[in-house]
């Protein structure tokens, strides 16, 4: 591949001298495209002409210009150089590399090198006068020669149904990742009372995204009658919630269902009875990190009471639950891959 970049710079830069005047200076232009930007700058373009022809021949008052663009077609880089004076514009062949630009870029300067000035392919090829006799000459032993040493093997590359390499295996996506969590929800809303429970889940996330499984018992919460008596509840639930996570934070919605069990004391007609629990909200928490694979979370939990429970003692009511119930929960959060 070299032998052939070397001979599209001389094609290139016979193609640019055919039209060259003998003017000392030139213009330059000089422009790369968005997926060149890696590419050296005009200023190092100038720089490496300047150490071929022994000085900077580019001036704004050039009586030619040079026109150099940059671009990427496909993976490889590639320049075109034109030459534009009072006679036209020079179509020399592109120049193209499939490694840096910093290769393309020496190419290109030694085609407008050899365009502005034949002479410097000579001189660099020259090599420099020997000492005279006068001037004491250090002789120092030949280096011990390096053992050469076979080329390594080329990597075998498993071969696709035409013969041509593979492409490259695909990336692995993320890992499901296994949570479980354990804490205390304090709610209001749910009994007569502010009411204290245990929550524990499961959660599977994946990048971003979980869906988890909770359970949640209340303690017994009672206040009094105002005829007299004592009625109490507490809170049997089950939860999905699906969440977003974004950092430590997250958002989820809650589709909650159980039952409360309630009862009544201190009247002569007492008894219990179930009530069904229906309630769907939102939440929202964050997460901070305690250890690689224990984080501590807190959140708090906003729903709807889909069917709001009342409680009857001795044939007065006595609590009817809100049409929204709030929470509070923190917690731990174990993590398993």
């Amino acid at each position: 591949m070299r032998r052939a970049l070397a001979l599209t710079v001389l094609s290139a830069a016979l193609s640019i001298a055919t039209r060259a005047t003998a003017a000392p200076t030139s213009k330059l232009l000089y422009s790369r495209s968005n997926d060149a930007s890696s590419c050296p700058d005009e200023e190092a373009l100038r720089q490496a002409v300047a150490d071929r022809v022994g000085g900077d021949r580019f001036s704004p008052s050039g009586t030619q210009t040079i026109v150099v663009s940059v671009f990427r077609r496909g993976s490889p880089f590639v320049a075109t150089v034109a030459l534009v004076d009072e006679s036209g514009v020079s179509h020399p062949p592109e120049l193209h590399v499939e490694g840096s630009c910093g290769e393309l870029l020496d190419a290109v300067a030694l085609a407008i090198a050899i365009a502005i000035d034949p002479q410097s392919l000579a001189r660099s090829a020259t090599p420099p006068p020997p000492p005279t006799p006068s001037e004491p000459v250090a002789t120092l032993p030949p280096p011990a020669a390096a053992p050469i040493l076979p080329p390594p093997a080329p990597k075998e590359q498993p071969l696709g149904p035409v013969g041509e390499p593979s492409a490259p295996m695909p990336v692995r996506p993320a890992p499901l990742m296994i949570e479980a969590r354990t804490g205390a929800v304090a709610s209001l809303g749910t009994a007569p009372g502010p009411a204290v429970g245990l929550a524990l889940g499961a959660e599977v996330r994946w990048r971003a995204l979980s869906v988890a499984l909770e359970g949640r018992v209340d303690a017994p919460s009672s206040m009094p009658a105002s005829g007299g008596g004592e009625v109490s509840s507490w809170l049997v639930l089950g939860a999905i919630v699906p969440c977003f996570h974004q950092g430590p934070f997250f958002g989820c919605l809650v589709e909650q269902a159980g039952s409360v069990q309630t009862s009544g004391s201190g009247v002569s007609v007492t008894h219990a009875k179930s009530v069904p629990w229906r309630a769907t909200g939102g939440r929202v928490g964050a997460r901070l990190p305690f250890s690689e694979t224990v984080e501590v979370q807190i959140h708090g939990d906003l729903v709807a009471n889909l069917d709001p429970m009342t409680l009857v003692l001795d044939g007065a009511q006595v609590f009817k639950a809100p049409p929204a119930t709030e929470s509070l929960g923190a917690g731990v959060v174990f993590h398993f891959r």
